[in-house]
């Protein structure tokens, strides 16, 4: 008879008898039972040592039985958790019923961990004694499963969260429940201003028959990409694709939409660039080429030459505008490829304002100029600001052309104002100015507006004498410090 045939009195197996309810149990139907049991038991002694390990148990913790019955359980633990665990222990054999959960970490005969939760209950002994009753579950497999679950969930939580394009979940009516940074960020947003909203509320499409559309499409499962409008904190539009796809229960019942938004404002400014420029060509330069032939078919006739002298300066003057339109259509392709920097405002204005005096013969005063302004900005800088000045001093028909330039700090901003005593701008062309489809600021402000905005700035259009537009323009530029 081997040690865990071995009973802990010193009796053998085969004088103990007991009844459970009317059945007779001896001992070897109890050995029986413990061997073949789905469970793994340990049972140990008063003094630590372990008296008995099933095969289940034997199975769970790696080692042969001669390498447990008689060892002190402590053995196989770590020293720190043989503390906690001996102390959990003493007190139940003392009657301190207190939790009989817990979880350990032990190793194995050939140095693998294994996580093991314990249930442990003290149970008398026919000499006055107690043993310690130990069911012994092997978690080690769910822990490195939950393990690499959470190790998985934390990669995809890091994927969505610092993914470029929005994320945005909703459920079964349309209201959000989840919100990625990049989504939040588009619309100006702190997720608590998000999570619990319809997201119709944040576009500008309000029309109720285009949300239900979509709404059923997602209920039938059809997946779309469709562009749709935002409407930021502030006011903004930002144009996107949103790519979006239902997702169901395992009963098939709809629950909602992951929608990936796509901010295609970069795209859609580019279209609307490339109109833009196409249309010059097609217009602008066309019409002075038009003027070229006209008066290049003058020269040959026997006109005076009062007329002739005309035609020339016609010609001349036809073809000075080509050129400023080449060179500005040249400068804003370059827009686009140049990177941001720091720039010297003070340095650019100065330059600026030289030039502009010497060329156009204006008055310009220069007001809140400081040594040194550093600005973001590019290689660009100085063309912004003198398409501002020249637009100031070439387009005043008056003999005295005043400018007047006046720079403010505004906390982390800068602000140059540039006015005129020219003719103004009406309040009706001041609301088409930056519209690019008509084309009436021409293709420098348009360069000017695509400049401030690649900077994080801004460009805004003021009468210089509030409410009286034919007092004179003034155009506010507001540029990002870098200092």
């Amino acid at each position: 008879m081997n040690s865990r045939d071995q009973k802990t009195d010193g009796t053998s197996s085969s004088d103990t008898t007991m009844q459970l309810g009317k059945v007779r149990i001896t001992q070897p139907i109890l050995e029986h039972l413990m061997k073949h049991s789905h469970e793994a038991i340990m049972i140990v002694n008063e003094d630590y040592k372990i008296d008995y390990v099933n095969e289940v148990a034997l199975n769970v913790l790696g080692r042969p039985a001669e390498g447990y019955i008689g060892h002190d359980f402590r053995e196989f633990l770590a020293s720190d958790v043989a503390s906690r665990v001996s102390e959990k222990f003493s007190r139940r054999q003392k009657g301190d019923i207190g939790p009989g959960a817990y979880r350990i970490e032990v190793t194995r005969l050939g140095g693998d961990k294994a996580t093991l939760d314990l249930i442990a209950s003290v149970a008398p002994t026919d000499s006055q004694g107690k043993k310690t009753v130990l069911h012994i579950l092997d978690i080690t497999q769910q822990v490195t499963d939950r393990k690499a679950l959470e190790q998985s969930e934390e990669k995809y939580r890091t994927l969505v969260e610092t993914m470029n394009d929005g994320l945005s979940i909703d459920d079964e009516k349309g209201r959000i429940v989840y919100a990625n940074n990049a989504f939040c960020d588009m619309l100006e947003r702190d997720p608590e201003e998000i999570i619990g909203h319809g997201w119709i509320e944040f576009t500008k499409e309000k029309d109720s028959k285009f949300v239900e559309s979509k709404r059923e499409e997602r209920k039938a499962g059809i997946s779309d990409h469709y562009e749709l409008k935002w409407e930021t904190k502030s006011g903004k539009v930002v144009p996107t694709i949103v790519s979006a796809m239902p997702y169901f229960s395992p009963e098939n019942e709809f629950l909602g939409t992951f929608a990936v938004v796509t901010d295609i404002s970069s795209q859609k400014e580019a279209e609307e660039s490339i109109q833009f420029y196409l249309d010059l060509l097609t217009h602008d330069i066309a019409n002075q080429l038009q003027v070229i032939m006209t008066s290049s078919g003058l020269l040959d006739e026997e006109l005076p030459d009062s007329y002739i002298d005309d035609a020339r300066m016609d010609i001349q003057d036809a073809v000075e505008r080509c050129n400023r339109l080449i060179t500005k259509v040249k400068r804003a392709g370059q827009l686009r490829h140049l990177p941001t920097a720091k720039v010297n405002l003070t340095e650019v204005v100065e330059e600026k304002v030289s030039v502009v005096r010497r060329v156009h013969c204006a008055q310009v005063k220069v007001v809140g100029l400081q040594d040194k302004i550093i600005v973001h900005a590019d290689a660009l800088l100085g063309e912004l600001i003198w398409n501002l000045l020249e637009n100031a001093a070439r387009h005043n028909p008056k003999d005295e052309r005043k400018i007047w330039v006046e720079i403010r700090r505004l906390g982390d901003m800068v602000e140059i104002a540039i006015a005129d005593n020219g003719p103004g701008i009406s309040d009706s062309r001041k609301e088409a100015l930056f519209d690019k489809s008509r084309r009436a600021g021409g293709v420098g402000l348009t360069l000017v507006s695509q400049m401030a905005t690649k900077y994080g700035g801004k460009l805004e259009i003021f009468d210089r004498v509030p409410g009286q537009p034919s007092m004179g323009a003034k155009f506010v530029l507001t540029l990002r410090l870098a200092e």
